[in-house]
């Protein structure tokens, strides 16, 4: 009796679905050819659509290319410096920080990284790599060009003032040379 009474309440709500029209269906997937549908608009402008070439403050970071690149130079950064022109001047980089020394004495840790443009660049830098060093504070980013890099010698020029500061590689110090 009780699987009678089931089946009789299912079919009443199939005959009342039937007759009322059932529920309202969607296609879920339309034809190709169909055009796609918006309900809305991701901002609050109208006038911005999809076709729009992109504007404002944009993040515009390098390509793959030029990050492998970007990369390659910061790993031939690594290493300690000695400024050419004063000996008591040290700058040490390591997994993107560069630490900044006077006569043994640490004067800023600053984080180094690839750059595309520097935007105080005078002159033409499109055959230059370009380095910025940031303070820790992030108060201040320095923009620098590297003129030259090789295992013995850096040489930067240094944005805007277009000085060049040259540093030379210090030896690495290895297990024999610390006993």
């Amino acid at each position: 009796m009780k699987l009678n009474l089931k089946l009789l309440a299912g079919c009443a709500t199939a005959i009342a679905l039937a007759a009322c029209g059932g529920p309202e269906t969607v296609d879920e997937t339309p034809a190709a050819e169909d055009p796609i549908e918006s309900e809305g608009s991701l901002t609050e402008d109208p006038e911005i659509g999809m076709d729009e070439a992109p504007g404002g403050d944009m993040d515009m970071s390098m390509s793959d290319a030029d990050a492998d690149v970007g990369n390659e130079t910061l790993s031939a950064l690594e290493g300690d410096w000695v400024s050419g022109d004063d000996n008591l001047s040290e700058m040490s980089i390591l997994d993107g920080t560069v630490t900044m020394m006077y006569d043994g004495e640490v004067l800023s840790t600053e984080t180094l990284q690839a750059v595309d443009s520097c935007p105080d660049a005078v002159g033409e830098t499109s055959d230059m790599q370009l380095i910025t060093m940031t303070s820790a504070e992030g108060n201040e980013t320095l923009c620098y060009g590297i003129i030259a890099l090789t295992e013995a010698e850096l040489q930067l020029t240094s944005y805007p003032r277009g000085n060049t500061l040259t540093y030379i590689r210090m030896p690495a110090v290895t297990e024999s040379d610390a006993q």
